[in-house]
């Protein structure tokens, strides 16, 4: 009788057993095995059930390998020779990448054995190809996103998802992947290629704040229009840092030695090296596959006077454009209307400049600010913001409207430059201060990008709602202002007594909530952490970290249909601390019944790029 190998797994051991351990209670498991030409399979016992079906699938997956290694040798730049063991290694573990994917004609069958339990993984061969197509449809996909960031002018996206698709891409032992017509084995290098040669870099101002300290304002342009998003990456002496471009202008800081640099070398960030993990199949293919190399380098002669303008890039000194924009409906929604109606606004308006540029001071020349001082909230705050994000303002900004808010006024805004030494980044950041209704400077945070502001006033239009949506935007800069300035006080307040902070698979809701925040079943199931244990939990990320980053790069406001006043709001996160980074969707559920907003539901999905797959505001039903 012939022999076949099975793996026996336990901790330790994988013994070879015959067929004829014991007789086979599953008819279909000698079909299979009988006609073994037409499957690819795997088998493998165990004590433990999982162990051997995990098993049983790299089996599985193996066998595979060896039939389309040849397709990857010939299609694929997988370095080696295909006789060589380094190179089937590579290739096999490329396939394994496929377990994670939707294996729709995989089948198994089990059954009781002297070793454990036996489990054989099988797929006919003819079906082979439909393993490839969950992948295929995720490069389409990816690649679809990507266009629409393009599009959008949100290029530090795009160029992301061009490359996490050129590399999954790679995975796939085909020839040719085509979408819309398109070859995309050529059409992603060449979108990747055209965004990176076509982006221009001008300086705005060149400023030596000191003998040890350079601020360098650039416009950077892609196809000759502002770039809303685009992550760039210069030398700067020491390190290789990371800058990020908002609205079409970015600043960077030279510090030291480098304040004498005749030039400063550019390059177009689009690796993203540090999100690899937000798709489990790229971070599992980011050493296996060969990854696009694209040059994109830019020099920035810094010995010649900036010949752009600030005006060209919407930019001006903050004090010469002062608008004030008195919006009469926010007084309609406020107990103080009436206060706020006998404040002359003209009287405002001379207030903020004298403070902005104490604002400006306190930053840039360390300089004590006695009415700050005053204010222990104010002054603790401003502390907080030097010390953790080490702001540079800007002499510029590209608005300067003082609007009136639901309870005094705010100045949008004040253009900053963020330096976080440890992960290398510098960031351009917005500041807001806010004041009250006698226009003294009450609270600064920092802001949402132009372009986001000026459609969340827009759709306003449509629902009459600009006095939620406001605040709404105020909320969630302030939210993210409490993460950057280490505030658990501040986060503590935002949040309701019995919030639902949702970080895994099953959501629970106490049933003695008045309120009552339930997850749809058939959408998406929730692991529950309460408001105590989050804090906690931040309170120690704070004070192991010496610096976080945290940046919001997409964000919509949804009404609750039927629901009055109740809004989600759903936002691209991107994390980066000292010791950890990823990328996901972060989703707020803000009641607005109560005396002061509330967040009902934290909702954080590290590592999604789906939108399709985010939680959503009709995934929870909401009872008062």
């Amino acid at each position: 009788m012939a022999h076949r190998i099975i793996f026996y797994i336990s901790v330790f051991v994988i013994a070879l057993l015959s067929t004829t351990v014991n007789a086979q209670l599953n008819p279909n498991i000698n079909k299979v095995l009988d006609n073994a030409e037409n499957y690819y399979y795997g088998e493998a016992c165990s004590q433990n059930q999982q162990e051997a079906e995990e098993y049983a699938t790299t089996r599985l997956l193996s066998s595979i390998s060896v039939k389309v290694s040849s397709d990857f040798r010939s299609f694929q730049k997988i370095d080696g020779d295909a006789n060589n063991v380094e190179y089937e290694r590579k290739v096999e573990n490329v396939i394994k990448t496929y377990a994670s994917a939707s294996l729709n004609d995989l089948k198994d069958e089990k059954e009781p054995r002297d070793c454990g339990i036996y489990v054989l993984k099988y797929i006919e061969k003819s079906s082979v190809e439909s393993i490839f197509n969950y992948r295929k449809q995720l490069v389409k996909d990816m690649y679809d996103k990507a266009e629409r960031y393009e599009g959008e002018g949100n290029y530090a996206h795009a160029l992301k998802y061009y490359y996490f698709s050129s590399i999954l891409l790679n995975s796939i032992p085909v020839a040719k992947v085509e979408h819309r017509g398109l070859n995309l084995g050529l059409e992603i290098g060449d979108k990747i290629s055209n965004i990176m040669n076509s982006a221009r870099f001008e300086v705005i101002s060149d400023k030596m704040e000191s003998d040890k300290k350079r601020v360098i304002v650039l416009g950077i342009t892609v196809d000759g229009k502002p770039a809303k998003t685009l992550d760039f990456e210069f030398w700067d002496g020491n390190n290789n840092v990371s800058a990020k471009t908002i609205d079409g202008t970015a600043s960077i800081v030279l510090l030291g030695s480098s304040v004498q640099f005749p030039s400063v070398k550019v390059r177009v960030k689009y690796a993203y090296y540090e999100y690899r993990n937000e798709m489990k199949e790229v971070g599992e293919l980011w050493n296996l596959v060969n990854k696009l190399t694209i040059p994109g380098d830019h020099t920035i002669d810094l010995r010649e006077k900036p010949k752009k303008k600030a005006e060209e890039f919407g930019l001006a000194p903050v004090n010469d454009n002062l608008s004030l924009k008195y919006t009469s409906s926010i007084g309609e929604v406020v107990e103080n209307v009436n206060e706020l109606a006998r404040i002359n606004p003209g009287d405002v308006e001379k207030m903020v400049p004298g403070q902005l540029e104490s604002l400006e001071n306190y930053f840039n020349k360390n300089t004590r600010v006695t009415e700050f001082e005053k204010d222990k909230f104010l002054d603790d705050k401003l502390a907080a913001l030097k010390k953790y994000n080490n702001l540079d303002i800007s002499e510029f900004s590209s608005r300067s409207d003082i609007n009136n808010t639901y309870d005094g006024w705010e100045f949008r805004q004040l253009t900053s430059n963020a330096h976080y030494p440890s992960l290398n980044i510098q960031s351009k950041e917005y500041l807001i201060p806010d004041f009250d209704s006698s226009g003294t400077m009450t609270d600064v945070n920092f802001g949402i990008m132009d372009g986001l502001y000026d459609d969340f006033k827009r759709a306003s239009t449509f629902g009459d709602d600009w006095d939620k949506r406001q605040v709404i935007i105020k909320f969630v800069e302030k939210y993210r202002t409490a993460y950057m300035t280490r505030d658990l006080e501040q986060l503590g307040v935002m949040f309701a007594d019995e919030a639902v902070i949702i970080v895994g698979r099953v959501l629970k809701v106490d049933d003695s909530d008045t309120k009552e925040f339930a997850g749809d079943e058939n959408a998406v199931e929730y692991i529950e952490m309460t408001k105590t244990k989050f804090l906690d939990r931040q309170e120690t990320i704070f004070r192991s970290q010496r610096d976080i980053h945290l940046g919001f790069t997409t964000f919509d406001i949804k009404k609750k249909n039927g629901e009055n006043g109740v809004y989600g709001v759903a936002m691209r996160q991107a994390y980066t601390s000292s010791g950890y980074s990823d990328e996901g969707y972060l989703f707020l559920l803000i009641d607005f019944n109560g005396t002061e907003p509330k967040i009902y539901v934290r909702a954080w999905q590290p590592n999604e790029w789906s939108e399709e797959k985010i939680l959503q505001l009709a995934n929870f039903r909401v009872n008062f």
